[in-house]
C-alpha cells in the first residue's frame, strides 16, 4: 500500500512539473470540457493546465498560443466528422457528404459554444492548404476536383454549422422546437443541398 501511494505521488508529481508527455488531444477535449462548464471565455492555459494536472508552461509544446488552441479546438469537430464518414472510397460521393453532414453536425452538439468556435477559428496560413488536402480528399478520390470538392463541403459546414448554432441558442431551440423535428429537418435541408451537387 506504502509503495503504491509513493507511485500515485511521484506521477502526480512528474505530471505537475510537467516531465510527463501530454498529446494535443487530452490538451482539446481538457479545453472543450471547461468550454462546456463556463464558455469559451474562460479558456485560457493555466486552468486547462491545472484539468491536466500539469504546468501551463507544458502545454506551449503543441499548442504555442491561446489562438493555436481555438484552432485545434475547431479542426477537432471536423477530424471527428472525417473520421465518422470514413475515407470514401467505398461509397457514392453524395453518399459520403450526407455521412459527413450528418456527423459535423453531432460533433457540433456535442459541446457548447462549438459552431461560433468554427465559424472564427481560421486554420493557421501555413498549414490552410494542408486542412484543404485532408478535407477534399475523400471526394478528390472520386472524381471531384479540389476546389469542387471544398465548394461542396464549404456548403455542408455552413449548414451544419447554422443549424448547431440554433439548436444551442435556448430562444431558437425552444422557438423551433415547437414546430420542426430537429433530425428530421437538417436531413431533408442536406440532402437537398446535396442532389444539387454535380461533378464537375
Amino acid at each position: 500500500m506504502f509503495n503504491e501511494r509513493c507511485s500515485i505521488v511521484k506521477r502526480a508529481g512528474l505530471r505537475q512539473e510537467g516531465r510527463v508527455k501530454i498529446r494535443q488531444e487530452e490538451i482539446v477535449e481538457a479545453a472543450l470540457t471547461l468550454a462546456d462548464e463556463q464558455g469559451l471565455g474562460a479558456l485560457n492555459m493555466r486552468a486547462i493546465a491545472a484539468r491536466l494536472g500539469v504546468q501551463a508552461s507544458a502545454l506551449y509544446w503543441h499548442v504555442p498560443s491561446k489562438t493555436a488552441l481555438m484552432r485545434a479546438m475547431a479542426q477537432s469537430f471536423h477530424a471527428r466528422a472525417l473520421a465518422v464518414a470514413g475515407a470514401g472510397a467505398a461509397k457514392d460521393w453524395r453518399r459520403w457528404l450526407i455521412d459527413y453532414g450528418v456527423a459535423l453536425r453531432r460533433a457540433l452538439l456535442s459541446h457548447q459554444g462549438s459552431a461560433l468556435l468554427c465559424a472564427t477559428a481560421r486554420p493557421a496560413p501555413d498549414t490552410a492548404a494542408a486542412a484543404g488536402d485532408l478535407l477534399a480528399a475523400p471526394l478528390v478520390a472520386q472524381g471531384l476536383s479540389r476546389a469542387h470538392a471544398l465548394s461542396c463541403l464549404a456548403s455542408i459546414n455552413a449548414l451544419a454549422l447554422g443549424w448547431a448554432v440554433y439548436e444551442q441558442s435556448e430562444a431558437m431551440h425552444d422557438h423551433l422546437a415547437e414546430m420542426i423535428g430537429f433530425d428530421e429537418s437538417f436531413a431533408l435541408g442536406l440532402e437537398a443541398m446535396v442532389s444539387g451537387f454535380h461533378v464537375d
